[in-house]
């Protein structure tokens, strides 16, 4: 992969970087419940938030607070957020979060940092700079340090507080996917197959393009060819088959390697494009030699244009292309014979 998300990431503005994190949240099926994206006007203390519940505020939910600052995360942003969430708790607009997540590019101060790296402080800490940052800090009136809010400081497991700078923030899951449908990122290259890392042994999910490969070749050399084994031992076809082999499992390591980076619509655009480019010659070539149909469309599928990023960035070898040719044969879209 290309090494440039977290610069990418640096490079948003405020806005930018709340609304990744929403869109985020949104992919996190598996995990969230339904999400809210609070409105700035009524965030209280919650830029977004993912439920892990459908009780919603009365259950278990995460809140993410996003600080995009130029700079490290400092002291006084740090107690007035978290005062604001223990605040508005307090006050019975909604429930503590099982985790307070700060989103935070340049990272935290050292002292914000020492403290979230030691969650047993964190308690002292809000409370000893309540009076500095939050009593005016809040709201419009002031929010005194009450003894029940300093009961639910006391009482709050801190260790549910975390810290993502950027290079932890790109690592997330789906969040590579949500940045490069949204920004113009080089995804990188994908592993290459070559040719001594084809299997000897067919695998039984190939086994049907191999099939129709094996009476292509048989066909074409009057050979009356019956299995695999016998194609690689002929001179002429032998190395034909093994390279077909050798585009169809570089198709799905490429598909492997940017399934978790790229929206699936981006990794499909090329399977899409590569069959829109090929499907007119495959059916005009319907009553041609088998072998001639064969590798005309290898030649054309090699020229495929490919759309969205994985085109823009040339990421999308030959190899792959007619892979997906075979892996259309494999699934009856396209057979070979």
């Amino acid at each position: 992969m290309a090494f440039n998300e977290d610069r990418q990431i640096l490079n948003l503005t405020d806005s930018e970087l709340e609304d990744l994190i929403k869109k985020w949240l949104a992919k996190l099926e598996d995990i969230y419940d339904g999400f809210e994206p609070p409105t700035a006007s009524a965030d209280m203390g919650r830029d977004a938030v993912g439920f892990l519940s459908a009780q919603r505020y009365d259950g278990d939910w995460d809140n993410y607070q996003c600080k995009h600052l130029k700079v490290p995360l400092g002291k006084a942003e740090f107690v007035t957020e978290l005062g604001k969430i223990f605040y508005y708790a307090g006050q019975g607009e909604f429930t503590l979060p099982i985790r307070y997540i700060f989103v935070c590019p340049n990272s935290a101060v050292r002292d914000v940092k020492k403290v979230i790296d030691r969650p047993s402080l964190i308690a002292d800490f809000l409370i000893d700079n309540w009076n500095a940052y939050c009593l005016n800090g809040i709201s419009t009136t002031p929010c005194p340090l009450t003894s029940a809010l300093t009961i639910a400081i006391r009482a709050y497991a801190f260790e549910a507080v975390e810290l993502w700078k950027a290079s932890e923030l790109v690592e997330k899951p789906q969040l590579r996917a949500v940045l490069h449908e949204h920004l113009d990122i080089d995804p990188g290259e994908a592993p290459r197959v070559r040719i001594n890392d084809v299997p000897e042994n067919v695998a039984d999910e190939e086994s049907t393009y191999v099939t129709q490969l094996v009476k292509v070749f048989a066909v074409a050399s009057g050979t009356p060819f019956t299995s695999y084994a016998e194609v690689i031992a002929n001179v002429t076809y032998g190395q034909q088959i093994i390279n077909a082999r050798r585009r169809y499992l570089e198709r799905q390591a490429f598909r492997r390697h940017f399934r978790d980076n790229l929206p699936d619509s981006q990794i499909d655009n090329v399977d899409d494009d590569v069959h829109d480019t090929v499907i007119d010659r495959y059916l005009a070539l319907d009553t041609a030699p088998l072998y001639e149909r064969l590798t005309q469309i290898m030649e054309v599928a090699s020229t495929a244009q490919i759309t969205g990023v994985l085109g823009r960035h040339n990421r999308v070898t030959p190899s792959v292309k007619q892979g997906a040719c075979h892996h259309f044969a494999n699934i009856g879209r396209m057979p070979w014979a």
